[in-house]
């Protein structure tokens, strides 16, 4: 009997030594993850602001084939016969997300996100996870099983290595389209213009084209259009290229800069191609015009105008999935391009 009142009292005083342990456990949970993406800060503040996104990344898997999860603020998710969902309550472009996320393994808790720049290409991205108020009844579970830091921190760490490769993918989509046969309408254009190697051009084309656009602007000339890139001459065997980047123009406009000058570009009749993406696949978008012109037996013009049109700015647009270039290249056509650049060569390969 002894030995029994014995045992009943060191269960009591267990019981009464753990409900003091757990009463005096903290009543927030809060633990965070960091990780530098490679993406511009608002590439990433969009990407991870539509959680439509989410479910290439995010540790919870949809597990029904109807759900399409159109929602771009809330993504729902069913594990355990049980719903979980998270939703977006507040976010402050481009750097700061707040959301709640409910489930039953885990109190009702915020998630927050916070988006630095580091570079132009790159940012760093802050994953937290708080919870408030918590029942006696959760402590106890969270003293035996762990607290959802146990199970969560390094899901949020694979989660984010994830959602790394999953923006960076995301920014290399791309599309060409052979919009078909149309016409140019040409007209006056202002432009700089050079030879260089084509090891050297891309980042020539960004300095030129610099340049025309701040004496555009300082100049308050009115523009009729996108700037373009208009090629003279593509020599692989010398590794050279000729080109003019160019701005046209409502009028002709008289130059002030001896390095600027007027020109005017003839309407032509032409094959059109769009690229949607990275400048990167420029190349693969003048193949698709190439073969498109030869398989559909097309004949290039004599004066063999060809130009790339930048319909997109990247300072206003920074995901190069979004950039879209214009091609042009002319084709035969007896009433406009055999006039005025007869003696113009351009690339017969791509530029």
């Amino acid at each position: 009997m002894k030995f029994t009142k014995y045992i009943l009292f060191l269960l009591l005083i267990a019981f009464i030594g753990s409900s003091i342990y757990i009463a005096v456990q903290p009543n927030e949970i809060s633990f965070s993850k960091t990780k530098i993406i490679a993406a511009p800060q608002e590439v990433a503040y969009t990407y991870i602001n539509d959680l439509r996104h989410w479910t290439n990344w995010v540790p919870w898997k949809k597990t029904s084939t109807t759900d399409t999860n159109s929602n771009s603020k809330e993504y729902t998710w069913l594990q355990d016969n049980s719903i979980g969902r998270i939703s977006t309550k507040q976010s402050s472009k481009p750097s700061h997300i707040q959301q709640d996320l409910v489930f039953h393994d885990y109190p009702k808790s915020e998630l927050e996100w916070k988006i630095d720049s580091v570079s132009p290409k790159t940012s760093r991205v802050t994953l937290s996870m708080s919870s408030k108020n918590i029942t006696f009844k959760k402590k106890a579970y969270y003293a035996i099983f762990g607290t959802p830091e146990t199970d969560l921190a390094p899901k949020f760490e694979t989660s984010l290595v994830a959602l790394d490769s999953a923006i960076v993918k995301s920014m290399k989509v791309y599309s060409i389209t052979i919009n078909g046969v149309t016409n140019h309408s040409g007209g006056y254009y202002l432009y700089n213009t050079t030879t260089t190697s084509i090891d050297n051009y891309k980042s020539k084309v960004q300095q030129m084209m610099s340049d025309i656009t701040d004496y555009i602007k300082e100049n308050q000339i009115p523009m009729a259009g996108f700037p373009y890139v208009l090629y003279h001459d593509w020599n692989p065997e010398n590794n050279t290229v000729s080109f003019s980047c160019c701005i046209p123009t409502t009028t002709q406009v008289i130059s002030t800069n001896d390095k600027i000058l007027t020109g005017l570009l003839p309407a032509f009749k032409t094959l059109k191609t769009t690229l949607k993406g990275d400048y990167n696949y420029l190349d693969k978008a003048w193949d698709a015009a190439f073969k498109h012109i030869s398989a559909n037996d097309l004949t290039r013009a004599k004066s063999n105008i060809m130009l790339e049109s930048f319909i997109t700015n990247p300072k206003y647009k920074v995901n190069p999935a979004n950039w879209v270039t214009e091609i042009y290249i002319a084709l035969a056509d007896q009433d406009s391009t055999e006039q005025g650049y007869a003696n113009l060569k351009l690339p017969s390969n791509n530029p």
